[in-house]
């Protein structure tokens, strides 16, 4: 158990450094080019840490792209990008980014960091990847704010932790990570349309992954193994 420190160690590292050297970035170009660009530049930090770790420490992937299903992992992003082309064609495109970037830290949080963590209970699992991923943030102000923020990530550490032991699918729990990101920047209002819309998506997720089957099984019955990262790509 303890061997696992150091690599855990050195992809946290690396995911800090990543994401503290992308904020001092400048961009030209365009606003909206410069805003996705820097924001995507500070959450390739756990993938590059993640796959760094995987390679020189022999470790396995906890998920692959698509994880036990590609077609489950392919209607989760489908369905809420072709909500949002029928509203609004550009923000179809927006919500693309940001499941991207989403993608990018998942590879890190749960692709790698859970499956090194798995021997743990649930919730000292979520304390302590909430907690790196709070810090992850460079967030070192301590106002009330700060510790609604890390509650709100050691519940996601909680929830899209579950999302990933059912179903082993990084784009699943990007679409879920998603959620919160799309929200934050603007694009979530306490109308009843719009939270309509992000039940409907919600629960589209789960009927997706947990409805029965044909031979009754769910996405809680499967019992995927850890994934090699050539496991991941051959989803691809």
């Amino acid at each position: 158990m303890k061997n696992k420190w150091l690599p855990i160690l050195v992809f946290y590292v690396i995911a800090v450094v990543i994401r503290a050297i992308a904020l001092q970035l400048e961009v030209p170009g365009e606003a909206n080019f410069k805003y996705f660009l820097i924001d995507w530049a500070t959450g390739v930090g756990p993938c590059i840490g993640a796959l760094i770790v995987i390679i020189a420490f022999k470790r396995k992937f906890f998920c692959s792209i698509v994880g036990t299903s590609l077609v489950k992992s392919a209607l989760c992003v489908a369905i809420p990008f072709l909500i949002c082309f029928f509203l609004y064609r550009k923000l179809s495109w927006v919500l693309l980014g940001f499941i991207f970037y989403s993608f990018l830290e998942e590879v890190g949080w749960r692709g790698y960091l859970q499956g090194e963590l798995e021997g743990m209970k649930p919730l000292p699992q979520a304390l302590l990847i909430g907690t790196m991923w709070f810090f992850w943030h460079i967030n070192l102000s301590f106002t009330l704010n700060s510790f609604l923020f890390l509650a709100i990530l050691v519940f996601g550490a909680w929830g899209i932790g579950h999302i990933a032991k059912d179903t082993h699918s990084l784009m699943a729990c990007a679409c879920f990570h998603t959620l919160y990101n799309f929200s934050i920047h603007g694009f979530f209002k306490f109308t009843p349309a719009i939270i309509g819309l992000y039940v409907a998506v919600i629960a589209s997720w789960f009927l997706i992954w947990y409805a029965p089957g044909e031979n009754g099984s769910t996405a809680h019955d499967y019992t995927h193994g850890p994934c090699h990262i050539h496991s991941s790509l051959a989803h691809k």
